[in-house]
């Protein structure tokens, strides 16, 4: 008996021993808080350090976690993380200039004390973003690059920047004639490639390669690639924000990952308690994922034909309101239920209605006239409308032309309503111009022309002073325009000109406008009582951004990386992000307590 006794005792201590190894070899146990400190290599703290780690199987939550050093370069994540994707290099370290170099570790059963050594380095390429190419450009060739290129993914791209360096290392006797005949190739197959894309909801017609994303001005914007990208791309002598980074040793950044394939496009908290929700514009699907556990479900919009779950609107209630890329088709979701109800939309003439944007005001949340009408941007009739929910009625209304810029090309963008419930603005991103129209009376009053046609305003917001804000997607710009006075109070160049600002968002507590950037991996923070714009840098390359909205109740920033096509290169994530300023949590971190009412 004690032979036996002494046998399983043998046992226990090689099972305790084996474990505790598994533990030191994997570098986190179940629940472990992680910290620690970047230095460069003469041992000086690197401040405003992005440190983020990629959670293994075992942690319920984000699959990526973001946080920031303090002065001391000091970093500490918020939560006990179970289980590190790669022991070997638990984090990621991103600072311009450098490279990371080593890690080193001590652990212990419920903490991880991190040592990052970082390494200066004069290529740039690794950590900048794509915009720091577009640097030196003209101007004008840069707005009309951006307009015509960066609608689906960043450019130059990894991808694109690999195109580039197989272009430089073909051989030949014309090198110039081979770099142009393979940029000219390259913007054909990404007309191709729209027409395959956003044809697909077309009943009859062929796709029209032009359509929706395509380049239209396919020969000059060959002619820019040909003279501005003329050499490998492989390496970047210097880069810089432009302006400080708005981001605190309490700034935490949460990624979710979508699995592939999908074109998630935009994400939105809804329903009680909140779950991410994201559009997947290459299906009829919806994900919704659980922010606590990180467990996802699949969806689908009811309808018989390709709907492409596009642009998303919060409403006060907590449902979602989604227009489409395909059919026409406005669809509202009751999170709670999961329970889809849809309008197929059509103008009096019998043709579908190319909704995009729904009006929303400064909550950014959806705002209906004094009837009840859902007002929406058409951006195919180049038209405002309305959807009578109640009813079923739609209408619409096509803005007058403007001499000089074509109306078939105007393309009807983004759509606000003031306070007053009275009026709608709207941006025609595709003649660089905006304006309003009266809900009451059923006319259009103000126009407002920009100098260039290929400035690109796009998705716009409004502030509780009926302030108009407008991106320059092209331009690298920020309108600020007085609605109620009729006169534009500023215009501002962001930090990046080539950021290729999708949208804004007002946030009503902080008073401040959030910028998301499709083109400079960065979101910005504009703040009209002085007049100065912050950068909140995002974790990797090809963060593609169309919206950011902000929860309510925490001020937590929700978006999304939105590359599309399917096959399009680039990451598939949906994003809480808490800015670590407290101006809506005083103490603790904001998105920590969102996670936990989720959980609960």
């Amino acid at each position: 008996m004690r032979k036996v006794y002494r046998y399983f005792h043998s046992c226990t201590k090689l099972l305790i021993a084996f474990l505790c190894l598994f533990i030191l070899v994997s570098g986190v146990s179940a629940a472990t808080q992680v910290s620690g400190s970047v230095y460069d290599l003469t041992g000086t703290p690197l401040p405003q350090a992005m440190v983020s780690l990629t959670t293994g199987a075992e942690h319920q939550g984000a699959d990526v976690i973001t946080v920031f050093t303090d002065a001391q370069g000091r970093f500490n994540f918020p939560q006990s993380v179970g289980g590190i994707n790669d022991p070997e290099t638990p984090v990621n370290v991103k600072v311009l200039g450098y490279e990371q170099l080593r890690v080193s570790s001590v652990s212990t059963n419920d903490s991880l004390e991190l040592t990052v050594i970082m390494r200066g380095t004069p290529n740039y390429a690794a950590a900048a973003p794509a915009s720091a190419w577009l640097a030196g450009m003209n101007p004008a060739k840069m707005e009309q690059l951006v307009n015509s290129c960066v609608g689906c993914h960043q450019v130059p791209a990894p991808e694109v920047r690999a195109y580039a360096k197989q272009i430089a290392a073909v051989t030949g006797t014309d090198p110039a004639t081979i770099r142009k005949e393979s940029w000219i190739a390259m913007v054909k197959y990404m007309n191709y490639t729209s027409a395959e894309e956003f044809g697909r909801g077309a009943s009859s017609a062929p796709p029209d390669a032009n359509r929706v994303y395509g380049v239209g001005d396919g020969g000059e914007i060959a002619d820019i690639l040909y003279n501005h990208f003329t050499g490998p791309l492989q390496e970047l002598d210097a880069y810089q924000f432009g302006a400080p980074l708005a981001v605190t040793p309490d700034t935490v950044i949460m990624e979710y990952e979508v699995p592939r394939p999908n074109a998630i496009r935009e994400a939105l908290l809804g329903g009680t308690p909140p779950k991410l929700w994201a559009a997947d514009v290459s299906s009829n699907r919806m994900f919704s994922i659980d922010i606590a556990t990180g467990k996802q479900e699949v969806h689908e919009v009811p309808f018989n034909q390709p709907v492409g779950p596009h642009s998303m609107h919060r409403a006060k209630d907590g449902s979602l309101w989604i227009t489409p890329f395909f059919s026409a088709v406005l669809s509202h979701l009751d999170p709670d239920k999961k329970t889809f109800q849809t309008w197929p939309l059509r103008t009096k003439q019998g043709t579908p209605v190319g909704i995009h944007d729904l009006s929303f005001g400064y909550e950014h949340e959806l705002l209906t006239d004094k009837k009840g009408r859902i007002w929406f941007s058409d951006i195919g009739n180049n038209a405002v409308g309305y959807l009578d929910p109640k009813t079923g009625v739609i209408e619409n209304y096509k803005v007058p032309e403007i001499p000089g810029r074509p109306g078939n090309q105007a393309a009807l963008y983004g759509l606000v309503m003031t306070a007053d419930r009275t009026h709608i603005w709207y941006s025609q991103v595709g003649i660089g111009s905006f304006g309003s129209f009266n809900v009451e009376t059923l006319k259009f009053e103000q126009s407002v022309q920009l100098p260039s046609i290929n400035s690109g305003p796009r998705r716009l917001s409004i502030s509780d002073k009926d302030v108009l804000y407008v991106p320059l997607y092209g331009a690298g710009q920020l309108v600020e325009y007085d609605t109620r006075a009729g006169k534009q109070i500023g215009i501002y160049d962001l930090p990046d000109r080539g950021s290729a600002p999708y949208s804004v968002t007002w946030d009503p507590k902080r008073k401040v406008v959030w910028i998301p950037t499709s083109n400079a991996d960065v979101i910005y923070r504009f703040d009209p009582a002085t007049k100065q714009t912050t950068v909140l840098p995002l974790p990797r390359a090809g963060a593609f951004l169309r919206m950011v909205d902000v929860d309510p109740k925490t001020g937590v920033l929700v978006t999304s990386y939105g590359n599309i096509v399917e096959h399009s290169p680039g990451p598939r994530m949906a994003l809480l992000i808490d800015p670590g300023d407290h101006v809506y949590q005083k103490e603790g971190s904001a998105v920590s307590s969102l996670i936990s009412t989720a959980r609960n």
